[in-house]
């Protein structure tokens, strides 16, 4: 495989515990990313950092309390450094702008 543009890099995914969170650790981690894993379920998150080809910290966090994510924030870059992406695959956004 050629070299990925994820080589390396840090990526958090939120809501990594099923589903399209879970598939997209496990892609990111295939082209060579570290990966952080967040959620609600820690045994799934568990469950999904062992199927993944390097250490991988799962972080229970509720991401709409905001010293738990500082918290996780903290861990993950003490365990794998600055992240280059955070990709939210769960969670509810009320109010605010979204343009695309």
């Amino acid at each position: 495989m050629r070299s990925s543009p994820l080589a390396e890099r840090t990526v958090v995914i939120i809501g990594a515990t099923r589903g399209l969170g879970a598939a997209m650790a496990r892609e990111a981690a295939r082209h060579g990313a570290r990966v952080a894993l967040l959620g609600h379920e820690k045994a799934a998150l568990d469950e999904v950092a062992a199927s993944l080809p390097g250490p991988a910290p799962a972080v229970e966090a509720d991401i709409t309390d905001p010293a738990a994510l500082e918290d996780a924030a903290g861990t993950i870059r003490a365990a794998l450094g600055r992240p280059s992406a955070v990709v939210a695959t769960a969670g509810i956004a009320e109010g605010g702008n979204c343009r695309i």
